[in-house]
Formats: structure tokens, C-alpha cells, sequence
């Protein structure tokens, strides 16, 4: 018997099935399912057939999403890339006062212009649920 990882797609997303037949199921796929099921695209019976999965797996994954307080109103596009402004001033140095502003649907962050550029990647991508 092999202990290597097995995987398959469904929905558009992979599901890892480990050694001894346990499918692992990602947060994203939950959330996806549970948007499909809230906005009527899908019926539970669909996705019971689709998946291989019970009724209670299926409540469970809703419930799932619920439970970690994600915000699961719109389901976002995976973008491939951020828009970022930079609006030409005469300063090179960003004055006290400067700062960036990352702007969403839901969301407005300020941050000092002096916040170092790393940190600021991971906050895009976090905000975008790439990280």
C-alpha cells in the first residue's frame, strides 16, 4: 500500500485524498460550495453526487464557513495581479503626514507611506486571499 498523497479535481479545486482514503477538503472549496448553495446555482443533492460526500458533510462544510467568520457575501475572481496608483509628486521623501490607501469592496486600510514594501505585499495579497 502506498502512503503517497492521491488528488482530484471537482468544482474547479483540488481535493487531496491521503493514504487510508481520507479526502481533504479546503476552506476555499467550503466557501465556494456554500455560495453556490446560498445563491440557488447548486441544490445539496448536486453537490452530494458531484463530491461523493453525505448530506451531513455537505451541512457540515456551511456550517464550516460560518464558524470561522470568514465573509463569504461575494466570492472574489482570482485576480493575477493588484492595481497599484502612484500618484507623481515633486517629494522625494514621503512627507509625516503621507500615506498609502488600499481601498476595496468592503474594505479601506491606511497605512504610513514609510510602511516597508514587503509588509505591504503581504497585506495586498492577504486582503486578495492569496497568501
Amino acid at each position: 500500500m502506498s502512503l503517497e498523497t492521491r488528488s482530484f479535481e471537482v468544482y474547479g479545486s483540488t481535493i487531496e485524498v491521503h493514504a487510508g482514503g481520507r479526502r481533504v477538503w479546503p476552506p476555499s472549496f467550503k466557501r465556494f460550495v456554500k455560495h453556490k448553495l446560498d445563491s440557488g446555482e447548486l441544490t445539496v443533492n448536486e453537490v452530494m453526487e458531484k463530491c461523493n460526500a453525505s448530506q451531513s458533510l455537505v451541512c457540515k462544510w456551511r456550517a464550516d464557513v460560518k464558524a470561522s467568520k470568514v465573509r463569504t457575501c461575494a466570492v472574489r475572481e482570482k485576480r493575477l495581479f493588484s492595481e497599484i496608483v502612484i500618484e507623481d509628486t515633486e517629494r522625494t521623501q514621503p512627507s509625516p503626514t503621507s500615506e498609502i490607501l488600499l481601498r476595496g469592496r468592503e474594505i479601506e486600510i491606511k497605512l504610513p507611506a514609510a510602511y516597508p514594501v514587503d509588509d505591504l505585499v503581504k497585506v495586498i495579497l492577504s486582503l486578495e486571499e492569496r497568501t
